[in-house]
């Protein structure tokens, strides 16, 4: 991989951002959900919507000039989102954008960090607990078509 960069997310930032989570996160789970369900996931305004208003809050990864994964924390110390292109996964862009997200929230004084991430989500659960976070909860939840639940996991910081 050519020379990987992490910064801030600028607002004109946000079309390749949400390109980028809506690839990644169909791609991680389009054995999850049905087709109908993944159809209407991938052509959403809510999500473009959310990271035009969050901008400020990410940082992206940028290789050659292009946006290749996103972290999105918030000042209640979740992450909210980290997504990385298919093509990128496994080249460190996911960890060091990791490192950033969680060194804003130390930055920030926060004591813990929190996230959700899909329970059927096999390698990203591994990810979290390879780095510490343990299981705190779950939720089940409904979108059109498809019933999911969500793994709540928490990370002490101090």
């Amino acid at each position: 991989m050519s020379c990987l960069e992490i910064r801030a997310a600028k607002a004109g930032d946000s079309a390749a951002i949400t390109a980028v989570v809506k690839e990644s996160w169909l791609s991680a789970n389009k054995e999850l959900l049905p087709g109908d369900s993944l159809g209407q996931l991938a052509h959403s305004p809510h999500l473009a919507t959310m990271i035009a208003r969050e901008w400020g809050h990410i940082h992206v990864a940028v290789v050659e000039n292009v946006i290749i994964g996103a972290v999105g924390i918030n000042p209640a110390g979740v992450i909210w989102m980290l997504y990385v292109l298919p093509g990128y996964q496994g080249c460190g862009a996911g960890s060091a954008l990791y490192e950033a997200a969680i060194g804003a929230l130390k930055q920030a004084g926060r004591r813990k960090a929190l996230l959700e991430v899909l329970a059927a989500n096999e390698n990203a659960v591994a990810f979290y607990r390879s780095r510490g976070w343990v299981p705190e909860g779950r939720r089940t939840e409904h979108i059109p078509g498809f019933r999911f639940t969500a793994v709540r996991m928490g990370l002490a910081l101090a």
